[in-house]
């Protein structure tokens, strides 16, 4: 728990919304630099509790149960509006899912619904992700320490542009990687969650940053979307050829705009939420030698040159996701806007409230997670989980459309590094999760070294020997 003291609990609304902190200002500048010490803070008002989150948008309603998930998840999606696109706006495109709501959600979500369920194209995407990995991992084994956090950024973002954005070309490849990386450094969690801040400053500010390195990205790719257009049908097979051949229920085609807000959106959560759980996931693995040991037990009983894919068949390697991503969620924190008013539990919340499914919270219930602060891969043999209990992608009909996409990234990516080098973590300093973005990040990004090259072949070996015990 934090140190942080708050007054004694309030009711936003008497008679009406259920008490939380009373200071909107320690809510908001916590959240907006120290979120999962604030989501830990906010258990001692219990499932339900009202919060005043950034941005003035006005009193949101937290749940944190299984049931009050469930309540707010599979409503219907026409009796809600986003709760703050102001910040969203920052990250998001407007014509993208994440922005949509009602039957513009559900038709844009029909649309990319196919090019997502393509075993072929998963297959395909599979040996690049490993291809990758080996290639930027090699680089590491020969120098010192190193950020696992930027190599998996490094990784993830080469798996974007070839397999999202099928830019294949050497030189273009990089010019689509430099304008991404500047979009990427200029989004700071102020700039998203103060819109105050959002002034060019005669051009000097870091807004006025921000807005050319947005204006550069949107021209290169709409300049690569023009060009797609004009190629003959069938001759790529990646994500941005298949929505330009998708088509809606009444057979128009989406436009230039859709396309482009939806893989800018599709690259966000494929590339740094991504990135990041990677990088949550070494960390873990190396402050705990046996889970380490028994990954690679699990990993030496597939033969070394077996298809990528194969390795999201692996139980104990996903339970091992599965709990770096209940500690960490990519997903942290679930909104919505109520046009109409929503029962949840015991309780009717009243339209135009906030109601939040806080991910971070439910995943550290003790009734559902004992000793939920401890890294346990166990508890997923132990127990099956339902979709309102463990949800690190969402649920319902929002849930994140990329996620076996994103799934499946982890596993082969994290597979690929373990199977071929021993790492070993440069410091026994615990690692803080701060605000990244819209996210939860490693702050000081996982620093690693590469010790040697595996000695795995077709039996286990041992964790190396300079692994950090917790």
């Amino acid at each position: 728990m934090s140190d942080n003291t708050e007054p004694t609990p309030v009711t936003s609304s008497p008679g009406v919304l259920p008490p939380g902190p009373s200071s909107a200002l320690w809510t908001s500048v916590r959240y907006a630099t120290d979120p999962v010490s604030l989501y830990r803070d906010l258990t001692r008002y219990g499932d339900g509790h009202t919060v005043t989150m950034p941005l003035q948008m006005g009193p949101v309603v937290v749940a944190y149960s299984p049931q009050a998930a469930k309540d707010i998840l599979t409503a219907d999606i026409s009796t809600f509006d986003l709760y703050g696109p102001d910040a969203l706006a920052m990250v998001f495109r407007p014509r993208s899912l994440v922005m949509l709501t009602g039957a513009e959600h559900t038709r844009e979500r029909k649309l990319l619904m196919p090019p997502f369920s393509r075993r072929q194209i998963l297959a395909a995407y599979a040996v690049t992700m490993r291809e990758t990995a080996l290639q930027y991992a090699s680089e590491m084994a020969q120098g010192g320490p190193f950020v696992m956090q930027k190599l998996a950024q490094r990784i993830m973002l080469q798996v974007v542009i070839r397999d999202m954005f099928g830019v294949t070309e050497p030189a273009e490849q990089d010019e689509l990687r430099l304008r991404i990386r500047e979009l990427f450094e200029a989004s700071s969690p102020a700039l998203i969650f103060f819109p105050a801040l959002r002034r060019p400053f005669g051009g000097l500010g870091p807004y006025a940053t921000w807005q050319r390195a947005d204006a550069r990205l949107t021209q290169l790719i709409h300049g690569l979307i023009a060009r797609r257009r004009g190629e003959p049908s069938g001759a790529k097979v990646d994500l941005l050829s298949l929505l330009l051949t998708a088509r809606y229920e009444d057979g128009s085609v989406p436009s230039d705009e859709v396309v482009h807000d939806e893989l800018m959106a599709l690259f966000l959560a494929g590339h740094a939420a991504t990135a990041t759980t990677i990088s949550w996931v070494f960390y873990w693995l190396h402050r705990h030698p046996e889970t380490l040991a028994k990954v690679r037990q699990e990993l030496a009983t597939l033969p070394m040159d077996v298809a990528p894919e194969r390795y999201t068949e692996l139980p104990y390697l996903d339970a091992v996701c599965n709990e770096t991503m209940r500690i960490y969620p990519p997903v942290a924190d679930l909104y919505r806007k109520l046009r109409t008013p929503l029962r949840i539990g015991s309780r009717t919340i009243p339209a135009g409230t906030g109601v939040a499914v806080f991910t971070t919270m439910l995943h550290a219930r003790e009734d559902l997670f004992p000793e939920p602060l401890r890294f346990h891969p166990e508890r997923f043999d132990a127990r099956r989980y339902t979709p309102f209990e463990f949800m690190p992608y969402g649920a319902g009909a929002r849930r994140c459309i990329g996620a076996s996409f994103a799934h499946q990234s982890l596993q082969i990516v994290v597979a690929t590094i373990l199977r071929h080098w021993e790492l070993g973590l440069e410091s026994s300093q615990e690692e803080k999760a701060v605000r990244q973005g819209v996210g939860v990040g490693p702050k000081n990004g996982v620093r690693m070294r590469i010790l040697r090259a595996s000695t795995q072949e077709s039996a286990p070996v041992a964790a190396p020997s300079r692994a950090v015990n917790s």
